[in-house]
């Protein structure tokens, strides 16, 4: 795959610099924060949605980037079933311009090229209808890290 592929004509997307850890982070609460999340649920959202070093290291994770500034991201994580689909966020002043839909696609593709059977995603329950029009199927739920009795849709999107 190459490292820069034209996204749409006004954005790119390439790999993730490790220098740009902090940056995503902060990217995916600003991104999180969309759904009306309150700061003390968006605090704990923070322990466990940092972005580190060595998992840009260690896994494919890749930045949309217009002239410079970063619109959104991807990353993978280690999944049993397939890859898991660890983050995808936009910023919030570009959300509905296809930031999403492009970071999506070339997600599908690099799993795909990698060998992978199927995406798996665990998503916030706001996020679920997103995944369904990009096609992936819901599989089940699990359980909140950040909140008891809270679920969190898994669906899955078949790469073969």
């Amino acid at each position: 795959m190459d490292d820069l592929i034209p996204a749409a004509p006004d954005f790119i997307i390439r790999p993730a610099r490790v220098e740009e850890a902090a940056a995503l982070t902060e990217l995916s609460l600003r991104s999180k924060a969309v759904w009306g999340y309150d700061a003390s649920f968006l605090a704990r959202c923070r322990l466990v949605m940092q972005v580190k070093a060595e998992a840009l290291l260690s896994q494919p994770h890749y930045v949309a980037e217009e002239g410079g500034r970063i619109l959104g991201f991807y990353g993978f994580e280690p999944e049993a079933a397939g890859v898991g689909l660890d983050y995808l966020f936009v910023e919030p002043d570009v959300i509905g311009r296809g930031v999403g839909t492009a970071l999506w696609r070339h997600a599908v593709d690099t799993a795909r090229a990698l060998g992978h059977s199927a995406l798996i995603v665990v998503a916030d329950p706001n996020a679920e209808g997103f995944y369904r029009r990009m096609g992936a199927r819901p599989i089940g739920a699990q359980g909140s890290d950040l909140e008891r009795g809270r679920l969190l849709p898994v669906l899955r999107f078949p790469l073969e």
